[in-house]
């Protein structure tokens, strides 16, 4: 049995997409022949450092055969060139906000032919078995091991900088970038905005800050907030799809219902203020946030995923 993950042909920084080929190398590495399917011959996302085995849908030779497994991207689930590829279908749902868009006309994904799901997170899997007609395998995502900062320097103070990495599809950020902006500039802190850099430049800069604003309304596990909370800083988000499997508003980042901005900016600006005064609250805060981020370390989704592999080959020989 071959395993193809099928990816997009797209170089922006998805962290969806680094999980696509997190799954392929842990699966390498454990004697599966699992690659990562993209269209075009030769394409790789240069923000990722990622030496996976990769397969290419352009490629004259390529076919798959009904052995073979596609585990493909909610968001890819009705294109009709995964359709008509040959082999059994997993989804693979990592944002439950974009099952819809992905199903197109279908109702579910049985009416697909997918037979069963991979879900990122708890909340996900009881959304799939209860409206999408296929029972759901939870493989935890992982924070990639390079944002993890050292304990010793969890608690040091940081850098007086507040983080955006900034998807402009994301409705609020026009508000929240503008007012920190001025805000920043009042208080002598510095607004660092990332966009399209490689992902081990993103952990550097996490862990050299005080705070990370997340605006992100759409992901079942927003990436960058976990990210935050292994390199020590502390997040300030919306709660957002599935934000209750990890968020804890004042234990382990500062949650807000989700398009709040002007709230989310006004604390924001108030933590800026109280930086110093505030560090035993904040202390504790980072600590608690470290321990969950140490929940989606890659271990722990090599365990899931294994086992979930485990199950799949024993539904193949049954059938």
């Amino acid at each position: 049995m071959r395993v193809f993950y099928y990816a997009p042909d797209t170089n922006t920084p998805s962290w969806g997409i680094g999980m696509l080929y997190t799954h392929v190398r842990l699966l390498s590495a454990n004697g599966f022949e699992a690659y990562v399917l993209h269209e075009r011959p030769g394409f790789r996302p240069t923000w990722l450092d990622a030496d996976v085995p990769r397969a290419f849908r352009g490629n004259k030779t390529f076919k798959t055969g009904p052995d073979d497994l596609l585990v493909v991207p909610e968001i890819f689930a009705a294109q009709p060139e995964i359709r008509a590829m040959h082999g059994r279908r997993i989804v693979f749902v990592q944002a439950s906000s974009f099952i819809s868009a992905g199903l197109k006309e279908a109702r579910d994904y049985r009416e697909l032919g997918y037979e069963t799901a991979i879900a990122a997170m708890p909340h996900v899997r009881k959304i799939v078995e209860k409206h999408y007609a296929v029972a759901a395998l939870v493989v935890p995502p992982c924070v990639a091991p390079y944002f993890y900062v050292r304990r010793e320097r969890l608690n040091r103070l940081r850098k007086r900088q507040v983080v955006i990495i900034a998807k402009e599809w994301c409705r609020d950020i026009s508000i929240v970038r503008q007012m920190l902006r001025d805000g920043v500039r009042d208080r002598g802190w510095r607004l660092v905005e990332l966009a399209n850099k490689p992902h081990r430049e993103v952990a550097s800069v996490l862990r050299q800050s005080a705070f990370h604003v997340n605006v992100n309304c759409h992901e079942s596990f927003n990436a960058t907030v976990p990210e935050a909370m292994a390199a020590g800083c502390i997040p300030i988000c919306y709660e957002a799809f599935g934000g209750r499997d990890f968020l804890k508003n004042k234990e382990n980042a500062f949650v807000f219902p989700t398009h709040h901005a002007y709230a989310l900016v006004e604390r924001t600006l108030q933590l800026m203020d109280s930086y110093r005064t505030m560090q035993p609250e904040l202390r504790k805060l980072q600590e608690n946030a470290f321990e969950t981020a140490l929940r989606y370390t890659e271990p722990i989704t090599e365990r899931a995923l294994l086992a979930s592999f485990e199950t799949l080959l024993r539904r193949r020989v049954r059938k």
